[in-house]
């Protein structure tokens, strides 16, 4: 070194970043990572729910669930899409409910990963990521493609719930006689947090089949639950507001539940309709874990040389 200075060892110096969270509840076309440390991430993808059906029939099938602990991102921009909630119908209990949309990260497929997806929840009588349940003569929807969700209940004098990411639904007449059957539990396996997603929709019963004056059960994890005939004193979706008319109740936005199927059909037109309700729709969640970079800084330089290479404009500010 020029004029007698000294020179120290490399210097390592480290930086840290946090881990970084990113849920997505609708569709967007610009995502990139924020940690500029990570090359991997932790994704949770839920599709849309299925929507149940009326008229005694089947709870809406939850949507797909699967995650990745180690998917491999870079600095490319990313495209997400969110399913949509499937719609829920009038129609009596053998019809279909709409089904739930598909959700996926990366959808377009750039940069270092392919799309992952996850299949929405099949509407009442269809398959899905989890199967709808089975309205009264109607049957019951298989969880498809596999490993996303479980099957639908049966049906019987009433219609079964539908399938959830843990459970399957339940078959109708249970615990009582004309009793829709419960919604499928959702799961939490994901291991980005606790709360349970992806619940099926409960099936809807008749007014003889109500246990203890409640609706057939949603499934845990934002599943709606299912109608029977209404009264002045019947409870409400979700345990408040009391209604005349049981219709179904709408699964939980951003949880992919299924929604909850009608009840039995009217007998006066005081008594209302009894159609089943919308899904629920789907939700991304990105964790990009802690990252740390490491950076290489020179040694001591002496007085006159860092003089020296600033006169030069070669000395970093």
């Amino acid at each position: 070194m020029a004029n007698g200075g000294i020179i120290g060892p490399p210097n390592a110096v480290t930086s840290s970043l946090s881990s970084k969270t990113s849920t997505i509840t609708a569709t967007c076309c610009s995502w990139t990572r924020g940690n500029a440390c990570s090359t991997t991430a932790n994704i949770l993808v839920v599709g849309g729910g299925g929507g149940g059906n009326g008229v005694q029939g089947g709870g809406g099938g939850a949507g797909g669930y699967r995650h990745c602990t180690s998917y491999t991102i870079d600095g490319s921009t990313y495209k997400v899409t969110v399913g949509g909630a499937g719609a829920g119908s009038a129609s009596a209990g053998s019809a279909a409910g709409g089904a739930g949309g598909v959700s996926s990260f990366n959808t377009c497929a750039v940069g270092c990963g392919a799309k992952f997806e996850s299949a929405g929840g099949g509407g009442s009588n269809s398959a899905g990521g989890s199967g709808g349940g089975a309205g009264e003569g109607g049957s019951p929807g298989s969880a498809s493609p596999p490993g996303q969700g479980s099957a639908g209940g049966t049906g019987a004098g009433a219609g079964g719930g539908g399938g959830g990411a843990a459970g399957a639904g339940g078959n109708a007449n249970t615990p009582t006689t004309f009793f829709g059957g419960a919604g499928g539990t959702g799961s939490s396996a994901w291991p980005g947090d606790c709360t349970l997603r992806a619940g099926g929709g409960g099936g809807g019963g008749q007014a003889g089949g109500a246990a203890n004056g409640m609706r057939p059960n949603a499934g845990p994890g934002g599943g709606g639950q299912g109608g029977i005939q209404g009264s002045a004193s019947y409870p409400g979706c979700q345990g408040v507001t009391p209604v005349a008319f049981a219709s179904g109740c709408a699964g939980q936005v951003n949880t992919g539940g299924g929604g909850g199927a009608g009840g039995q059909a009217a007998e006066s037109p005081a008594d209302g309709p009894k159609p089943g309700n919308n899904g629920g729709s789907g939700v991304v969640i990105v964790v990009e874990p802690q990252g740390t970079k490491t950076f290489v800084a020179g040694g001591i330089w002496s007085m006159e040389e860092q003089y020296d290479n600033k006169l030069a404009g070669n000395w970093t500010s």
